[in-house]
């Protein structure tokens, strides 16, 4: 079975599993598993990630150990084979992709969709639920070049591009592009720089220009951008180094350390007073320890050494941002 095929099938599942609202999250995954080959752990949390960043309001029932809906919320009605249902999860991640006006309007439309299957599904729009869409506010350049990447994607063409990057330096590169990533309102370009012979992250404003080349290209077989972003807290910065970070968050911030992770490849240790140990696997070292700050003092650094270094030195450094003895 393709990969796609697959993960439609464990996406459908899992949404049939969510409606039925009697499962555990052991049960979840016997629930879903292919020929008896029950996903992993971190697998069904990506899962449960996929459907909760498209909108479908998921739940964990804590007094009963169950996952479910929302109360009033159920697609039961709406009789949509495998892969209708499957379209309709890829519908509202769209939306979340595009943000604005657009994606404003494919939610709408998905919304519209699930109301139409009649019973208590049409009262899922009334819910209490303030779930943010990204929004990204293109220029007609930027708007023009994301779609002339899109194009080269799709039909597997070498694309030149003019590139400013953050310190005003102007380049042209000819550019393999392997997939479109949207983060902090901004679009980003996936692929194989040809100049540079190494795979490299663009950003379409940073791009002064863009045009097709007669060229054709093939992506690696074992190109997976899903894989790829769970190895970058923002989604975007990959690199061909592994690190292994075991940061340590107390209580007070560990169920939300625990669901901003949720993408990242992963192990989850909880201890007896509520904290977690997070074993976090990434490319990028410098914007872990950027992101463990952003926790302030109920969260550190354990391991592995040289991280720990590192995390004292970028104190050290801010420590001397706010000294103020001069």
């Amino acid at each position: 079975m393709r990969r796609t095929d697959a993960k439609s099938v464990l996406l459908v599942r899992l949404l049939g599993a969510l409606d039925e609202g009697r499962h555990s999250f052991a049960s979840l995954r016997e629930r879903i598993a292919e020929d008896g080959v029950l996903p992993s752990t971190r697998s069904l949390r990506r899962y449960l990630s996929i459907l909760s960043d498209a909108n479908f309001p998921w739940y964990y029932d804590r007094e009963q150990n169950l996952y479910r809906f929302a109360d009033g919320y159920s697609l039961r009605g709406l009789e949509l084979d495998r892969g209708e249902l499957f379209g309709l999860v890829a519908l509202r991640s769209l939306a979340r992709t595009l943000g604005g006006g657009i994606g404003d309007s494919v939610e709408t439309l998905a919304r519209r969709v699930i109301a139409s299957g009649g019973g208590t599904a049409r009262e899922a729009r009334q819910l209490p639920f303030g779930i943010p869409l990204p929004h990204a506010d293109l220029d007609e350049r930027t708007e023009r070049t994301r779609e002339i990447l899109a194009a080269a994607e799709r039909d597997a063409r070498v694309v030149e591009i003019i590139y400013v990057d953050r310190n005003g330096r102007r380049s042209t590169r000819e550019f393999d592009i392997y997939g479109l990533i949207f983060a902090g309102g901004r679009y980003y370009s996936v692929g194989f720089d040809r100049m540079r012979r190494a795979r490299r992250t663009f950003a379409l404003d940073g791009i002064e220009s863009a045009r097709l080349t007669a060229q054709s290209f093939s992506r690696p077989s074992d190109f997976d951008l899903e894989r790829l972003m769970s190895t970058s807290i923002s989604g975007l910065m990959f690199g061909d180094a592994a690190h292994e970070v075991v940061v340590r968050f107390d209580a007070r911030v560990a169920k939300a350390a625990v669901a901003a992770s949720s993408r990242l490849d992963r192990e989850v240790v909880a201890e007896e007073d509520g904290a977690v140990e997070l074993r976090i696997r990434v490319s990028d070292l410098d914007e872990t320890l950027r992101w463990v700050l952003g926790w302030g003092a109920e969260a550190r650094v354990l391991a592995p050494l040289p991280a720990v270094a590192a995390m004292k030195g970028l104190l050290a450094r801010i420590c001397t941002a706010y000294d103020t003895s001069e």
